[in-house]
């Protein structure tokens, strides 16, 4: 456990292997991914935090659960970004044929995922369905039946945070879906609107890069998680040499 939450200890690789296997057994999976961000949120909001716990899967989304991981268990792990597990996951439904739903985002980003799937993917042409992300709330019950008529493999949820969560673990049972997950803004580095560097990445500077991208919404946000996150460490650190201590 890490900050109360079971942090998923494998790499990618693996964990797409376990997916396809309980798509195969017909189980259903969430998965929730673990940053500075939702660390905060959580410490702020016992319901928040809840909500953030009730994943099949948390991964860790970011080389500080990864450094803090290895601080306070030992255990060293793998930064699993959920943007680029989204892909490798658009990868695979390509090559298994894997139905994909992609619910959120505005409607001219769809479009863009549309046409980068076409381009790219043409197997999965008909295999996919979308759903914006500023429908109604009372439409909600709608936008459900749409998802579970389709019945997909991967359900894809880009609503920001905890929006996403909330929706994941209040309608999972509802879904018809194998694999629900939350990706932020994934959608938009699935068609290059936005890059991932690999270096940044081994570095942990993704939050720097992103910061110097869009300053004006990023800077406080940053600041505010990342100084909750080295405060929440250093408890975290404490806790378990006391543990180990008593031990």
């Amino acid at each position: 456990m890490l900050f109360g939450y079971d942090v998923y200890l494998k790499n990618r690789t693996i964990l797409i292997e376990e997916l396809k296997q309980k798509i195969a057994a017909g189980q259903t999976s969430t998965i929730i991914s673990l940053n500075t961000l939702k660390l905060h949120q959580g410490a702020q909001s016992r319901k928040l935090r809840e909500l953030f716990q009730a994943g099949t899967y948390t991964i860790p989304d970011g080389q500080s659960i990864v450094f803090a991981e290895y601080l306070v268990n030992g255990n060293k792990i793998s930064s699993i970004s959920g943007a680029e597990l989204m892909v490798e996951l658009i990868k695979e439904s390509d090559k298994s044929g894997y139905k994909i739903f992609f619910l959120g985002s505005p409607a001219e980003l769809l479009d863009k995922v549309n046409d980068k799937i076409n381009r790219d993917y043409p197997r999965l042409k008909d295999k996919v369905r979308f759903q914006h992300g500023y429908y109604p709330i009372d439409q909600e019950a709608q936008v459900i039946e749409k998802i579970a008529a389709f019945q997909p493999d991967f359900l894809f949820v880009a609503f920001g945070s905890p929006r996403k969560e909330e929706f994941i673990v209040k309608y999972s049972n509802l879904l018809q879906t194998r694999v629900i997950m939350g990706v932020g803004g994934s959608f938009e580095y699935f068609v290059g609107d936005v890059k991932l560097d690999h270096l940044s990445k081994k570095l942990g500077l993704r939050w720097f890069i992103r910061t110097i991208q869009d300053p004006k919404r990023l800077a406080k946000r940053y600041a505010i998680c990342n100084s909750y996150f080295l405060f929440a460490l250093l408890k975290e650190i404490f806790k378990s040499r006391v543990l180990q201590v008593k031990a």
